[in-house]
This record gives C-alpha cells, structure tokens and sequence, in this order.
C-alpha cells in the first residue's frame, strides 16, 4: 500500500511541476507581442480493482463488493487561448495588428513558411518588408491599375538604382512621371467686361490674331479680360505652364440676349516643339475656341478649333484651324509636343473640360474652318448632344475668378513614408503628392486553430490535426481587420495565473506530503519486524 501511494503522490509532483511550468510560461511571456498563452489540463491516471468483502448499499440495490482506488494523476492536455489581446499605439507605421481572426504569414529564404500573430515589421536594406528574424510578410501585389494579384508573395518596396549629387549608387523607390492627359477649368467671367481684342473680320478669334510667339510678352495685358493658368506635365515629369486668356466678344449686329467669350490656351512658346510652329508666331498656340451664354450667365455652347495637321503657310491663318477632336467623355482635346529644360521632346493629347461636354462626342457641324465663322455668331458651330456640367464656367456679373481648376498629371516622386488601411492595403505616399497601392497583406485561417504547433519566437506551423491554411484577406470571409503603427499585446491575464500558481503550489506541497507519510508508514511497517 505504501508504495503505491508514494508512487500516487510522484505523479502529483510531476503533474504539478508541469503545471507549474506552463504557468511560469506564460507569466514570463506576459509582455510578448501577440503571445498567446497556454491553458493545462490534469486527469485521472488509472483506478485499480481491489476485490474484496467490502459491503454497502448501492444505487438500485445490491451490495458493494468490488472498490477501485486511483493510482494518481496526469497531464490531459494543453491548449492554447487564442482569445485578442489589447492592442498598443507605436511610432512605427510597419507595426500591424489583427481585430478578429487571423493570421499574417511568413516566409523564410528556403521556403518555409511560419505563421504569426506578431506585427513588429520593418524594411530591411533590400526592401523587404521583415519580421525580427527576417522572414518576409506575404501578400497580393497590386499593379499599376489597381488590380489584386491572385497569387502570394514577399511584400518587397519596387527598388530603384539611382545615382546620387555625389556620384554614389542609391536604391530608392520612384514614383514614375506621368503626362497630363485631362485639364478641368470653371471660371466666372465677369459680364460687365469689354472687348479688349476688337476685330471687324474675326471677332471671335482676335485673340489668335493677338497672340505672338516670338515676343517676349506673347499677349499684353490690355489685350484681354482675364486669364487663368495652371502647372501641367509632360511624359518626363517636367512641369509647362499653360495660361487660358479670356476676352468678351462684342456682339455687333447681334440683337439676342447670348453673350459670347472667345479663348485661347498657351504654352511659353519656348516649350512649344510642334513642327511648322516653333519660332513662328504662332508658337505656344495650342486651342481657341469661343463660349456662348445665355442672357443669366449659364453656359450654353462651346467651340474649339486647333492647328489642323495638314496647315500650310501662315500657322495663324484662321484656313489652317479645324474643330478639334474630342476625347470618349466628349470634351475637346488639342495634340502638342513639349521642349524639355534638357532639350528632350514629349508628344501628348490634352483635354480641357470648361464645363461643357458632347454625349455623342462630336460637332454639330463636320468640317470647316476658323475662317468661316467670320462676324456672324449665327454661323458659331457647337457641341452635338451637349451636356453641361453641374459645374460650369459661367457669365455672371461681378469680378473674373477661378473657380476649380485640376489636371491629372505629375512628376517623379520618392517615397517618403508608408501606411496600412484596415483593409491591410500597403500604401506608399509619395513627394509629388501621389498615393500608390503597392501590396494587399494576405491573412489566413484554419478549421482547427487549436490543432497549431507552436514553433518558439512567437511562430506557429499547421498540422494534420489544425488542416492546411485558408488564405483570404482582411475583412472578408470572417477575418478580422488589419491595424496599422499598433501591436497586440500578450493575452496573459496576470491575476488569473498567479491564483492558479497558488493553487498548483498547495497541490504539489500536498502531494510532497503524500510521499513523505508513505515514507514514514512504509518505515513503521519495516520496524515491526524487529
């Protein structure tokens, strides 16, 4: 009997000194990032029959006749508590936490691949976006369009070779320029203004007829009512100021109630590279083009001629200007080609919005010039199927100003910081103002979290008994959410562990105390010999 309670009371210890163990576990991990703590279940080792004539009433009757007495204890199982830990601000905008469920994954070098509650990433020197032990995140790639990839991979920033103002070679991430293709303009045109640019035989183009590329001031001051410039940029990144001038066309012979505006859109003549233009006067002439009014100011029409690809002679002859094109919104385009400050030379077509666009994305003439207008406002074509914006340019009495003005191109830029949304979309920032979508971080799930093997550094691999991986994204298909420059703390609950440490320290005292009487009985009953 002794020595079967002494072994009863050894299985105590151990099973207690196992506890114990997790417990120490998790109390010295309770400032681990993401660590989940782990939770220690004991049973019943074995009973063993005695038979014997030990009698007593039984439930429904009989007698007691055989009794079973334990032989100890054992350590069930463990499990790990994936309950959320609370999450913490950081400084860094690469630190990631997830509010749900999921995991991030990463990859080591050879291949292998690791799974993680712990966001404490960073870039490396290659670009590469890391954990502490450099394994690399995974995610979608996002292309140029915006579209998901459909197949994971390291999250690594597009890196760049650049020489440096001191002749070293340097990685950086670029934002590539990108030509203007589309200019939005709304302005008020103050309807008390004057013609400033009268003409008897073109009085809706004096402008044109104004305009000189080869001075130093093209137009003078006095030769129009207002003007509105604005940056825009060439496939090179380099930026060319393009100035609408705007002047009111007297309306002679005219006894409705329209107002009428004539235009014309410029570049600095120096940056003009189209052939038949450069060194001409008609250098920096892109577009002109008129805008007709109603009598309270709203925009009702608007034509828009440009250099026909076919002129001869005279680049200002008003016989070498056609209807524009137009774009597939239906807004008026010209075709230009940009002199860069190194001397390279740019094509492009540009659109200018005023506030007026075709459905049908033409005239409501075909052919025909300029020079057919002549002084009759009767014979101004217009756009088939107008349609004008809710935000318009308009005739109102009062001063000239701009209202908006927009254009969708930019230079080249650097990356200058990073961010994640909730989505866990990796977002770079750049120092021409452009926002770029880079990479989706992918986040995975398993049918049986519980059946993960721990790996040490805060690591879990999958088995046969947690099922292979289920890759997804944030926030869809019940996964959680992704949490930038935050890290989610150890779920150890501190006062719950120390009360279960009490408690396995009584327990293993208890059975220390087992092992010491079995010794003393065990001494008694040697002693009765002698």
């Amino acid at each position: 009997m002794a020595f079967s309670s002494m072994y009863t009371g050894a299985t105590g210890l151990k099973s207690h000194g196992m506890l114990m163990q997790q417990i120490g576990a998790n109390l010295a991990n309770v400032n681990t990032t993401a660590y989940k703590s782990g939770d220690m279940f004991l049973e019943a080792l074995a009973s063993q029959s005695q038979v014997g004539s030990i009698s007593g009433v039984v439930a429904g009757g009989g007698s007691n006749t055989v009794g079973q007495v334990g032989l100890g204890v054992r350590v069930s199982s463990t499990r790990i508590n994936f309950q959320e830990g609370s999450f913490e601000r950081t400084t860094s905008s690469t630190d990631l936490a997830i509010g749900g469920q999921g995991f991030f994954r990463v990859a080591k070098s050879e291949g292998e691949d690791f799974y993680t509650r712990a966001g404490n990433f960073h870039f490396d020197k290659n670009g590469q976006l890391v954990d502490s032990h450099s394994n690399i995140l995974q995610g979608f790639k996002i292309d140029d369009t915006g579209k998901i990839g459909t197949t994971s991979q390291n999250i690594i920033l597009p890196m760049k070779e650049e020489t440096n103002a001191a002749g070293q070679t340097v990685m950086v991430v670029k934002s590539d320029p990108k030509a203007t293709t589309e200019v939005s303009m709304r302005t008020n045109l103050d309807s008390g203004s004057i013609d400033n640019s009268e003409s008897e035989d073109s009085p809706f183009f004096a402008l044109l007829k104004k305009w000189d590329g080869t001075s130093e001031t093209p137009l003078a001051a006095d030769d129009y009512a207002y003007n509105s410039s604005i940056q825009i940029y060439d496939k090179n990144g380099n930026t060319h100021d393009m100035v609408v001038y705007f002047d009111k066309v007297a309306k002679d012979g005219d006894s409705s109630d329209k107002m009428y505006w004539e235009y014309i859109v410029t570049v600095p003549p120096g940056s003009d590279g189209r052939g038949g233009t450069a060194a001409t006067s008609a250098a920096g002439l892109l577009m002109t083009g008129t805008l007709t009014f109603s009598g309270d100011g709203t925009l009702l029409n608007q034509t828009a001629y440009t250099l026909s690809s076919n002129a001869t002679g005279d680049s200002k002859d008003l016989n070498n200007w056609t209807l524009s094109s137009m774009d597939k919104d239906g807004v008026p385009t010209f075709d230009t080609t940009f002199i860069g400050p190194d001397g390279a030379s740019s094509s492009q077509s540009v659109s200018l919005n005023l506030g007026i666009q075709s459905d049908s994305a033409s005239w409501n003439q075909q052919g025909g010039t300029a020079a057919d207008i002549g002084s009759n406002a009767s014979s101004l074509p217009g756009m088939k199927d107008g349609r004008i914006n809710a935000l318009s340019t308009t005739d109102y009495y009062g001063s000239s100003s701009t209202i908006s003005q927009s254009q969708n191109g930019f230079g080249e830029g650097y990356l200058q910081n990073v961010e994640f949304n909730s989505d866990g979309v990796l977002i770079g920032r750049f120092s021409n103002g452009l926002s770029e979508d880079l990479y989706k971080v992918n986040l995975y799930n398993f049918k049986n979290e519980y059946g993960l093997r721990r790996e040490g550094s805060n690591y879990f691999t999958a088995t046969q008994s947690s099922g292979a991986a289920i890759e997804g994204v944030a926030r869809q298909k019940g996964l959680g959410s992704v949490v930038g420059s935050s890290l989610e703390t150890s779920n150890v609950d501190l006062a719950q562990e120390f009360a279960s440490m009490i408690l396995t320290q009584r327990g293993f005292q208890a059975n220390s105390k087992t092992i010491t009487t079995s010794d003393q009985l065990l001494n008694t009953t040697l002693g009765i010999k002698k």
